[in-house]
């Protein structure tokens, strides 16, 4: 079981460090594998928002696109992601960014244009093994920001090794139960508010094994989106 310290702390959050929940945890019964940071190590990488994206003159597969990155005046950065485009909010890797790996930024030319950083992938930044193409970020995502601070990148990983009596801790809640014990703190009590029937659709369901489940339920749902995307707050928790 892996969870993120953040996403446990949003459910209950003692005033102890990460590496001491890891001992509680395991001096409880719930041994901690390892704890890992959430994220690789860079910095200089902020919100951008890109004004325009135009074809480069001598290179069919680059793009000069200038970039708002929250300074007096927008930079000009030379792309060759296939999915750039006006519009688009990107994490943008600054003159002076160290990206994983020790790769610096600096000041390029790229077929005689000038290129004043890199509109990074995720794959990039370390959040993903590969990536088709720039990470685009949502609409209201805040130009100039840190991107580790925008997206909480400064957090860490627990993998928990559980045993096969303890199934009531693979999730957050049940982790954030025994946590509340340990330290007898108080566990948030969310509100998780019903969706009331939107349409009169049944199906019939037997039950062969009622000892073995004495209660099954089952919803109909209909005229879902298959192109929705998923928010990247929790692509980001699923991640971790």
């Amino acid at each position: 079981m892996q969870f993120s310290d953040a996403w446990l702390r949003e459910w209950v959050n003692p005033e102890v460090s990460v590496e001491e929940l890891a001992d509680a945890l395991s001096m409880a019964g719930l041994e901690v594998d390892g704890v890992e940071p959430a994220a690789a190590d860079f910095s200089g990488v902020v919100v951008g928002k890109v004004l325009s994206c135009e074809r480069h003159p001598d290179a069919d597969k680059l793009s000069v696109c200038r970039v708002d990155v929250g300074e007096d005046e927008p930079v000009q950065i030379v792309c060759g992601a296939k999915n750039v485009a006006a519009d688009m909010k990107v994490p943008v890797a600054r003159v002076g960014a160290v990206l994983p790996g020790n790769f610096k930024i600096k000041k390029a030319k790229l077929r005689g244009q000038q290129s004043m950083g890199m509109i990074c992938s995720a794959a990039e930044l370390g959040l993903a093994e590969s990536s088709d193409g720039i990470m685009p970020l949502p609409a209201d995502a805040p130009v100039g920001e840190d991107f580790r601070d925008y997206l909480s990148l400064d957090d860490h990983i627990i993998d928990v090794d559980l045993t096969p009596d303890r199934g009531d801790c693979r999730s957050i809640a049940g982790i954030a139960r025994d946590v509340g014990v340990i330290y007898r703190h108080p566990v948030t009590d969310w509100e998780i508010r019903a969706v009331p029937d939107a349409i009169a659709d049944e199906k019939k369901v037997v039950l062969t094994a009622s000892e073995d489940c004495p209660r099954y339920s089952c919803r109909v749902i209909r005229d879902i989106d298959p192109r929705a995307q998923t928010p990247l707050w929790m692509q980001e928790k699923l991640r971790r």
